[in-house]
């Protein structure tokens, strides 16, 4: 899942080993496909004494805590209440992380996401997916200043786009971005429509029919300013490429413990009657479809 690109070689070089499998001790020791997304704290509407809770219960079950749509007047208030604050001012989003135990290294899972926007005006919401997205687990590569007015920009970072298992567009001051880089790359493409460029006197709207509309399939679109929904979806989506690597090499672990030896070491054709069973039983799906698309 991990494709050759230098800025992915380099994060996990830094990281923890790539045991997407592995929770920190202190949080859970569960498989990937049963641990709960850490959850994110909203601060809209909200004091922050109330804040400041949550964010305590939170610790107690997670190794960090993440606060979205933090005013600069919120964090003033939240940073005398609760210690080990860093906040995003762009992202308005702040982690918090306990002091009183060193923090466990991050847990990476297996593959990338890429959030690409265009102007400054979406820097804000890249900036958004990113801490969300990191929170989760991912690893984020941020590309701005990409737009399709400006194809050879777009044409540079292709090994980037192309690396990457998940790209989240930022669909602000360029609506039609999401569809074009759709076309040219394989992987999921979530498009995040902002109240931002052109059609900010709609609220948004007319970016949000834009990325609707896009021509390109495959394009999933969130709702306006949906920041950390297109962050959930992209985690989900290497979430679940990881529970169904975990359920395999399980499956391909048994079979081959279950295999009797040759005497030479190499286990007994029962590894294949074992193994193969298993495996097209997590893959009957996609054998049914494409047995489908054959006969049509």
């Amino acid at each position: 899942m991990l494709r050759s690109h230098p800025e992915l070689e380099q994060s996990y070089a830094k990281s923890a080993p790539i045991n997407a499998f592995a929770a920190p001790q202190a949080v859970s020791s569960r498989p990937v496909a049963s641990r709960a997304f850490p959850p994110i704290i909203s601060s809209t509407a909200r004091s922050a004494d109330d804040v400041a809770n949550d964010v305590a219960a939170q610790l107690e079950q997670h190794p960090q805590a993440l606060v979205s749509g933090v005013e600069p007047d919120m964090y003033a208030s939240l940073r005398k209440l609760v210690p080990g604050v860093q906040y995003h001012a762009r992202a308005k989003m702040l982690i918090i992380k306990p002091q009183d135990s060193p923090a466990p290294k991050q847990q990476r899972l297996p593959g990338s996401v890429c959030v690409i926007s265009a102007g400054p005006e979406d820097q804000a919401a890249a900036d958004q997916v990113k801490v969300a997205a990191e929170h989760m687990g991912c690893y984020v590569m941020s590309k701005q200043n990409i737009s399709t007015r400006n194809m050879p920009q777009l044409m540079e970072q292709m090994q980037a786009l192309q690396a990457a298992d998940v790209v989240v567009v930022i669909a602000g001051v360029d609506s039609g971005l999401p569809g074009v880089v759709c076309g040219l790359v394989d992987a999921p493409v979530i498009a995040v429509p902002t109240s931002n460029g052109a059609s900010n006197g709609l609220q948004g709207l007319g970016n949000l029919v834009a990325a609707v509309s896009s021509c390109a399939p495959g394009v999933s679109v969130v709702n306006i300013d949906g920041t950390v929904s297109a962050a959930v979806m992209a985690s989900r989506i290497l979430r679940t490429a990881a529970a169904r690597v975990e359920k395999l090499t399980a499956a391909a672990a048994a079979a081959a413990a279950a295999a009797p030896s040759n005497g030479n070491g190499a286990p007994r054709g029962a590894v294949a009657n074992n193994v193969v069973p298993a495996f097209e039983a997590l893959t009957l799906p996609t054998a049914q479809a494409a047995a489908a698309a054959a006969a049509v």
